[in-house]
């Protein structure tokens, strides 16, 4: 995987349009859930190789589960409507529940930043993560438009397929 792709996938795994409707209107714990969250997707880029191989899985075939993954959640994002807008959360822990978790920090962007630690390296992953919340936080600051938040998603979605396709067919050829 090259640097640009491992940064590509981890921007249209994150879909900050289709984010923004479920996150709470506060951009400051929607700032504070982002560092939390890049900050785990380092932390699991550092320990990734050692996971897969811990659990005795190829790269292979995790590109094949990681492809799979992807495209079901592209297609889910791709079909469904917007969720409704997230609601104003009391205090800092919103940033926790629901920012962190489970709006930004999902499994299939759990998968996609050990999968890009461990293709394109850690340095890839770094400037993915950063670029990805900070679209999250950046798409938050704009003005809400949930026709063009739901047409940006689906193209996010769509990018998010083709990815996918690529991670399962570079799995296959790869076994």
């Amino acid at each position: 995987m090259s640097t640009a792709v491992g940064i590509l996938l981890l921007l249209v795994t994150v879909n900050p349009p289709r984010r923004r409707s479920e996150l709470p209107p506060d951009r400051q714990v929607v700032a504070a859930g982002a560092v939390l969250t890049f900050l785990v997707l380092i932390a699991l880029g550092l320990v990734g190789e050692w996971l897969l191989e811990g659990l005795s899985i190829s790269i292979p075939s995790f590109h094949v589960a990681v492809g799979l993954v992807l495209a079901i959640r592209s297609v889910v994002d791709f079909s469904t409507a917007l969720p409704p807008g997230g609601e104003e959360m009391p205090g800092r822990r919103a940033a926790l529940v629901p920012v962190f978790f489970p709006v930004l920090f999902r499994p299939e962007l759990a998968l996609v930043a050990v999968g890009v630690a461990v293709d394109a390296g850690r340095p890839t992953l770094l400037a993915g993560a950063l670029l990805a919340m900070a679209a999250v936080v950046g798409w938050c600051a704009l003005p809400s438009n949930r026709r063009f938040d739901r047409a940006a998603g689906v193209a996010f979605s769509a990018g998010l397929m083709v990815l996918a396709v690529d991670r399962i067919v570079d799995g296959i050829f790869a076994l």
